[in-house]
């Protein structure tokens, strides 16, 4: 009992946090505890420790000389990388869409978040006994979205990361030492296009090109993944020139969008 209790009253005071939130972000003005308290109909010293701890962690901040407070100006930047993550995808989400159609093959958007590629969303391609579908985060050695991303980084950062993180050989293909990517890394950076032959998932393969914003900066990539005998067999240059022609739309309308 004693175990459920507590479970319980940490969900109410996450809920209250949410509420006072909420109250802050619907105010024409900044707020004082009484007035929280009572908008709420909270006790107000329940309202005063809540407002403690989200000022501490710049939720919310206070103005000292009216004991007021307000958002605090880390929703600003939250709000910024959903916008991003939202137009990014959809602006992405025609084109992948055609491509998808064009190719037969399946077709996925990935953003670098803390060391891996997440995929944020995929185009369905054809059926296939082998799932050709991409895990929604893969480490950055072995996927060719990830290879898009690990190749931007600086010499020490790329050393670093086979030299700290658990680098796992998942296939025989997969690239596991430094020196091995540095080879690698020269022609990513040269074509802008990465491979994942096979390094991931046998019989997997993937083909991966940058996303630019107006910076010219990478801000995520677009990859075709599918079993890698039909790969061949459509041949791969002409997989690489869709593949381009599509990230060079989609980077043309990020760019006109100011994204």
């Amino acid at each position: 009992m004693g175990k459920e209790k507590s479970s319980y009253a940490t969900i109410t005071m996450v809920e209250r946090g949410l509420q006072i939130m909420q109250q802050l972000f619907l105010a024409e003005d900044a707020m004082g505890v009484t007035e929280i308290s009572q908008k709420l109909d909270l006790p107000k010293a329940t309202v005063y420790r809540i407002l403690n701890t989200l000022q501490q962690k710049n939720f919310i901040k206070k103005d000292e000389k009216t004991d007021k407070y307000e958002l605090g100006l880390i929703f600003i930047q939250y709000g910024e990388k959903v916008k991003s993550k939202l137009n990014l995808k959809t602006i992405s989400k025609p084109f992948m869409k055609n491509l998808a159609e064009a190719i037969g093959e399946s077709v996925n958007l990935g953003i670098y978040h803390e060391g891996n590629v997440i995929t944020i969303y995929s185009e369905e391609g054809e059926s296939s006994v082998l799932v050709s579908k991409l895990i929604p985060m893969s480490p950055l050695h072995c996927s060719s979205m990830g290879k898009i991303f690990l190749s931007t980084m600086r010499e020490e950062e790329i050393k670093n990361y086979f030299d700290t993180n658990k680098v796992q050989e998942r296939t025989l293909n997969t690239i596991t030492k430094y020196e091995d990517f540095m080879k690698e890394r020269e022609g990513i950076l040269r074509e802008e296009l990465s491979y994942d032959h096979e390094e991931y998932e046998y019989g997997l393969t993937c083909i991966a090109c940058p996303i630019k914003n107006r910076e010219e900066s990478i801000i995520a990539a677009l990859s075709i993944s599918g079993p890698t005998s039909r790969l061949k067999f459509k041949e791969m240059d002409y997989i690489i020139k869709e593949i381009r022609k599509t990230v060079d739309g989609i980077s043309e309308q990020i760019k006109n969008t100011h994204l």
